[in-house]
């Protein structure tokens, strides 16, 4: 009891208060110069943030097995940005994500798809200096069990809430390290939980170039939430990744993810299992 105590208190430590370690690390320089000064731009290529790497709910392509229940996860998604523009000298992009998230169930002789969770937000990078960002955005995931695993007896579930949320970004070239606050303001279940907030905090680094555009790394993403009494969901990634040019990656990668369950409905579970995993960002 000690120990689950103990990393309850260490990861809202980290999703609150690592904005303020990196700060009093790499305080933040006046420099504003290192994107283009064009006053619009549409459709931009160049993303000001990357997707977080560890994060096992965000918006991508992907496809993994899974190392218990015979099962496999997979992804369709992204994240687009919309509009760069400028608040008298902050740099600002404009963002649109959207995903579905499903699970793929294997039993003897044939299989079936366990839940089906979406997801959708829309944020706002701020450009402070060439590595510290703000962001501010909103959004809503609606996360459901199929009809096959309600064919097999899983009892029915209901999960659907709309959050805003804030956070600082730090980010250099081989490192990306984030820290945000979710405010669940409308959360249904199998009642109203609503008003509950949800803490994250991870990074990505990649100290190991291979290539000119290949690169070996680790991430880490812990999340908090308060209608878990913050029991930390903990993801750890290691990996190689290719980069183009604009920031768009393909990696593979082995996770082991620890702590309770990412998808709504099962939400209380505490679940243990590595996966082996192909990701696309873009």
């Amino acid at each position: 009891m000690y120990v689950a105590a103990m990393q309850k208190v260490i990861s809202c430590f980290m999703g609150i208060f690592l904005p303020f370690l990196l700060f009093a690390v790499n305080p933040p320089k006046a420099s504003l110069g290192f994107l283009p000064k064009e006053s619009k731009e549409f459709l931009p290529k160049y993303k000001f943030i990357s997707s977080f790497t560890a994060d096992s709910r965000a918006h991508r392509l992907s496809f993994a097995r899974n190392s218990d229940q015979n099962s496999y996860t997979a992804s369709m998604g992204g994240s687009f940005a919309l509009l760069n523009h400028r608040l008298g000298q902050i740099p600002l992009q404009w963002s649109a994500s959207g995903s579905t998230w499903l699970t793929l169930q294997r039993t003897k002789g044939s299989g079936g798809v366990v839940n089906n969770d979406f997801f959708a937000d829309i944020w706002v990078d701020a450009a402070l200096t060439s590595h510290w960002y703000l962001r501010f955005g909103t959004g809503h995931s609606s996360q459901h069990l199929s009809d096959d695993a309600i064919l097999l007896g899983l009892p029915f579930s209901n999960y659907a809430k709309d959050y805003h949320f804030v956070g600082a970004i730090f980010k250099k070239k081989k490192l990306q390290a984030y820290s945000l606050a979710y405010f669940n303001y409308n959360f249904k279940t199998q009642g109203d939980i609503s008003r509950k907030w949800l803490f994250q905090a991870g990074f990505e680094h990649a100290p190991l170039r291979i290539k000119d555009n290949v690169f070996g790394y680790y991430a880490l993403d812990i999340k908090c939430r308060e209608e878990l009494r913050f029991e930390p969901t903990v993801n750890m990634q290691i990996g190689c990744k290719v980069i183009d040019e604009e920031g768009a990656a393909f990696r593979i990668a082995l996770d082991q993810t620890i702590g309770k369950e990412e998808r709504g409905s099962f939400m209380y579970q505490t679940r243990n299992f590595a996966r082996l995993a192909l990701y696309f960002d873009f």
